[in-house]
């Protein structure tokens, strides 16, 4: 058996994806979720995770282009140039991650397992300077970070995440002394051309023992905010609720993993 971490993004982003994820993890199927904690549902939603502390990890989605009150500055490419043209503030960027650790730990009454970024953007340079920073102080060795690489050839999308800063992020933690996660799976281009559960399965095969699969599942079906990825969301839901991903889970010999699983950087 080789233990994989589950994870669903974006926990919080409103009612249909909130509840989406606790149905998943409810079901057994998941075993972590990153949470949004600018956006106006977190504090509605907090408390139901916190009824399933042990269930699964809990983890920072940190928001730099969705909810936060600075997200308006610049669409996700401003973010990536601003970052690497280095006209981001490191101070003003520190004080940013530590408001969204600062929002998690007063709703959660405990800090994140682990932290992530929304649209990865938790790699970049100077915000991975400032992750690093704010990690470490808090929380020592204990808050493990995301790795976006891909240790075998999953697309041309998964490739360039993965160059967006993975590597500067995993030398930040290396020299930190933090955990990650050993390989990334689950980057596709959340159309209906994929069949979720022939891609689920390629994952499941080629991630190793301390691998993460990211997913994206929620529902359609109660009052929602504009996504641009809802419908994908409702497919991978009803994947994910479907006895085929338990029987997917057994076939390839994965036991739902946590952070606690990965090794150092």
């Amino acid at each position: 058996m080789k233990r994989v971490q589950v994870c669903a993004d974006d926990y919080g982003f409103d009612a249909g994806v909130s509840l989406g994820i606790l149905e998943c993890i409810d079901a057994g199927r998941i075993s972590a979720t990153s949470c949004m904690v600018f956006s106006p549902a977190w504090t509605e939603w907090a408390p139901a995770l916190r009824d399933r502390q042990g269930m699964a990890d809990y983890g920072l989605h940190l928001d730099l282009n969705e909810f936060a009150p600075y997200a308006p500055n610049r669409d996700l490419k401003g973010w990536i140039s601003a970052s690497y043209l280095h006209r981001l503030q490191p101070a003003q960027v520190l004080g940013w991650v530590e408001q969204q650790l600062d929002a998690f730990e007063a709703a959660m009454k405990s800090a994140p397992a682990y932290l992530d970024g929304h649209q990865h953007l938790h790699q970049l340079p100077v915000v991975r300077d400032a992750v690093l920073s704010a990690v470490t102080r808090r929380y020592g060795d204990s808050c493990a970070l995301r790795s976006t690489r891909s240790r075998s050839w999953r697309g041309l999308k998964a490739a360039v995440i993965a160059g967006l800063g993975e590597s500067g992020l995993r030398r930040g933690a290396r020299r930190s002394g933090l955990r990650m996660n050993l390989d990334f799976a689950g980057v596709y281009a959340f159309g209906p051309e994929t069949v979720l559960p022939e891609f689920v399965a390629n994952c499941l095969a080629s991630l190793p023992d301390a691998g993460l699969l990211m997913i994206h599942p929620g529902r359609g079906d109660i009052g929602s905010r504009p996504d641009a990825i809802r419908a994908a969301r409702v497919r991978e839901r009803a994947f994910w609720l479907s006895s085929e991903a338990g029987e997917l889970l057994a076939v390839h010999g994965v036991q739902l993993g946590m952070s606690e699983d990965w090794p150092l950087a």
